[in-house]
């Protein structure tokens, strides 16, 4: 397996050691997960382009707020996968996504909208294409077996042999 290496922003009741992050590191991937403090976007923001800077990821994990998070700075070509993303509920108004931007969503997710991810997905400014949906999982959480093995299927064909 490659040395892939992953930055996973935790969710609002989520910690740096949950089940996603905790899962990834199972399967073999270099996780680093900052703690987001849950009473300060501004902070969480810097935190999050702080590590990847400092990191270097290979990918971005955002879920939830976190997704909110991954949604506010840019990654260059580095892609994002956004887990139910709140970016909507945290006030993200231009939120950075693009065709390398892969979402999973539980359909009737009552804590973020599923629809809110439909809108993410519509292409943006001369793009053709946006970025891509994947209706998984069995409650916001997204920590069941099929929303966790939709999310290593996603990491796997980013990067062939992962």
């Amino acid at each position: 397996m490659p040395d892939i290496k992953i930055l996973f922003l935790h969710g609002l009741e989520g910690t740096p050691e949950g089940t996603k992050p905790k899962f990834l590191k199972e399967q073999g991937y270099r996780v680093v997960a900052p703690v987001l403090p849950r009473d300060n976007w501004d902070l969480s923001v810097k935190r999050a382009e702080d590590c990847f800077l400092n990191f270097r990821p290979d990918i971005v994990v955002g879920s939830s707020r976190g997704g909110a998070v991954a949604t506010a700075f840019p990654t260059g070509d580095v892609p994002k996968i956004l887990i139910a993303p709140a970016y909507k509920k945290f006030g993200v108004k231009d939120p950075i996504v693009d065709k390398t931007t892969t979402i999973l969503h539980y359909a009737d997710d009552k804590l973020v909208p599923y629809e809110d991810s439909i809108k993410l997905c519509e292409p943006v400014q001369n793009e053709r294409f946006g970025p891509q949906l994947i209706e998984c999982g069995s409650s916001h959480r997204m920590s069941d077996e099929e929303a966790l093995g939709e999310l290593l299927n996603v990491i796997r064909s980013t990067y062939v042999g992962a």
